[in-house]
């Protein structure tokens, strides 16, 4: 974003939320001391709603203060980190998929509005090229107070190829009057709230959703970072406006149709230790890291991910293609894919839905509940009985009286599932990194 303050922040009730509270309180007591700080802010707090006598007791009217003090006085002044958040996201402004359909319904209604009463695309409803709409269809949807998703969808297809021309020929309209972002393009009646909410933002109560840029504790499977981002529509507009522009603090969107799908990233760096590969779920995540999502037809996102943290991925990362610490994406894409058959496939997804309900139970520090124990129990004495001597597990991790234990287990189990996948099944041990 460039301007970490202004769009991120972190959920109300996490730890992180409390460092930004104190750093808060710090601030508060600084600018209150000196005099044209305390001036305009007392003035920006009460413009806000707040209370000057009280600035800390309205989040909201104290975090609308922020950013024209910035523009004011500057961050050195303000006592201001670069990469300071300070704000505390309320959980109920949280966007759930309700809202996502609220933003498609949105954009919809004002696309129809727009493509029927702009002036350049006029000739596209009296049109006779040949369509795959028929003309009493196309007079309809002219008209229709309510059209399917799947009509719309069809008539944004008819629209964009009318307005492109023919090929290698003029254009029949501009792009300004067909509407679309860049990239924003209606296929499936199912995305089309993905869609919408990426290139256009939220409208209604929910405005935040959750952004991932790493895990500086460097988690594998799963991490448990409460950072959101500010996805209300001004917000979106602004940094989709502005991307790539070369002004100080200007933001830069990259692969943004994959926002709000599930994916792969992994730490960058790590000596002597395997690729640390997480899930990243339904988010908006940053451009700087390392995100793989791989296509649904082929592997799913589960079973990509075992791959990933299986010791027979890393040991060949680490021996054939680089050798040092950092694993860029370029080093991943050499590696070798080998794609699994169904029922492999299946079980690898198993395997690490598994591992991210342990890995959950560890994040939270919470016991492994008792289905978790009883699903892990026949994979440890099938591994016991059957696995590779040095996939076998100690009797520490038998017990399973950890979420750490049963995670263990469930790597060792990925493992050698991975290994029968290379066929390589026993010609290890492949823990050398």
């Amino acid at each position: 974003t460039a301007n970490n303050g202004r769009f991120l922040g972190y959920l109300e009730g996490t730890r992180q939320a409390e460092a930004v509270g104190a750093k808060r309180e710090k601030w508060t007591r600084a600018w209150l001391t000196d005099p044209a700080i305390a001036f305009l802010f007392r003035k920006l707090l009460t413009d806000g709603g707040g209370n000057a006598a009280k600035p800390l007791k309205d989040s909201a009217a104290w975090e609308a203060c922020v950013e024209p003090l910035r523009q004011q006085f500057g961050d050195a002044r303000l006592g201001i980190g670069k990469t300071d958040l300070y704000r505390i996201v309320p959980r109920n402004l949280v966007a759930d998929e309700e809202a996502f359909v609220f933003a498609w319904t949105q954009r919809k209604a004002e696309l129809l509005a727009r493509w029927r009463t702009h002036e350049d695309l006029r000739p596209f409803w009296h049109t006779t090229l040949d369509l795959s709409l028929g003309r009493a269809q196309l007079e309809k949807l002219h008209k229709a107070k309510a059209v399917s998703d799947e009509d719309f969808i069809a008539l944004c297809r008819e629209i964009q190829r009318w307005a492109a021309g023919p090929p290698n020929g003029k254009r029949r309209a501009p792009r300004e009057a067909v509407g679309l972002r860049s990239s924003e393009d209606y296929t499936d009646a199912e995305d089309a709230p993905r869609i919408a909410t990426i290139y256009n933002g939220l409208g209604g109560r929910g405005r935040f959703v959750p952004y991932r840029k790493g895990d500086p504790d460097g988690n594998q499977w799963l991490t448990s970072e409460p950072l959101f981002i500010d996805w209300s529509q001004p917000s979106v507009r602004f940094l989709f406006d502005n991307s790539g522009r070369r002004e100080e603090r200007m933001p830069v969107v990259r692969n943004a149709a994959l926002y709000f799908t599930a994916g792969v990233t992994y730490s960058l760096h790590g000596n002597h230790v395997p690729v640390k590969a997480r899930l990243q779920d339904s988010c908006v995540f940053d451009a700087g890291g390392s995100r793989m999502t791989p296509p649904k037809n082929l592997l799913s996102t589960e079973a990509f991910l075992a791959v990933l943290n299986s010791n027979v991925f890393s040991f060949f990362l680490k021996k054939f293609i680089k050798h040092n610490q950092d694993v860029e994406i370029n080093d991943v894409r050499m590696m070798p894919l080998i794609m699994p058959t169904r029922a492999q496939a299946k079980r690898l997804e198993t395997l690490a839905a598994l591992a991210l309900r342990a890995k959950r139970h560890d994040l939270d520090g919470t016991h492994p509940d008792n289905a978790l124990v009883s699903a892990v129990q026949p994979l440890e004495a099938d591994l016991a009985a059957h696995g590779p001597e040095y996939l076998r597990p100690g009797a520490q991790a038998k017990l399973l009286a950890t979420a750490a234990d049963c995670l263990a287990i469930l790597e060792r189990a990925v493992s050698w599932e991975v290994e029968k996948l290379y066929d390589v099944e026993a010609l290890g041990p492949f823990d050398e990194f």
